[in-house]
C-alpha cells in the first residue's frame, strides 16, 4: 500500500497545480511563523491561502479540514496546510488516459 502512494505522490507532482498548490502551502505556512503573534494576520493569511487552494484545487473537503485546524491557536505553528497538500497528493487516485 505505502508503494501505491509513492506512486500517486510521483505522478500528482507531474501535474503543475499539485506543484503549485505545494508551493502555496509550503510559502503559507512559513509566513504563519512570522505572524504567529499577530492573530488577525494569521486569519488574514490562512484566508488568503484557503482562496489560492480553491482557485488552484477546487472545492476539497480535506481543505476546509486543515482550515479548521489553522484557526486554533495553539496548533497554527503546526504546517497543516503543506501536510494536508501532500497527503492530498498521494492519496488522489491517478487519471487514467
Amino acid at each position: 500500500m505505502s508503494t501505491n502512494l509513492v506512486l500517486n505522490f510521483r505522478s500528482a507532482l507531474k501535474n503543475p497545480r499539485w506543484r503549485r498548490a505545494l508551493f502555496i502551502a509550503v510559502v503559507s505556512d512559513a509566513l504563519g511563523f512570522a505572524v504567529v503573534l499577530l492573530p488577525p494576520l494569521q486569519w488574514a493569511l490562512d484566508a488568503v491561502t484557503a482562496i489560492a487552494f480553491l482557485i488552484v484545487l477546487g472545492y476539497r473537503w480535506k481543505l476546509l479540514t486543515a482550515l479548521v485546524v489553522e484557526l486554533i491557536p495553539a496548533i497554527q505553528l503546526f504546517p497543516t496546510w503543506t501536510l494536508v497538500v501532500l497527503a492530498m497528493a498521494a492519496t488522489e487516485s491517478p487519471k487514467i488516459k
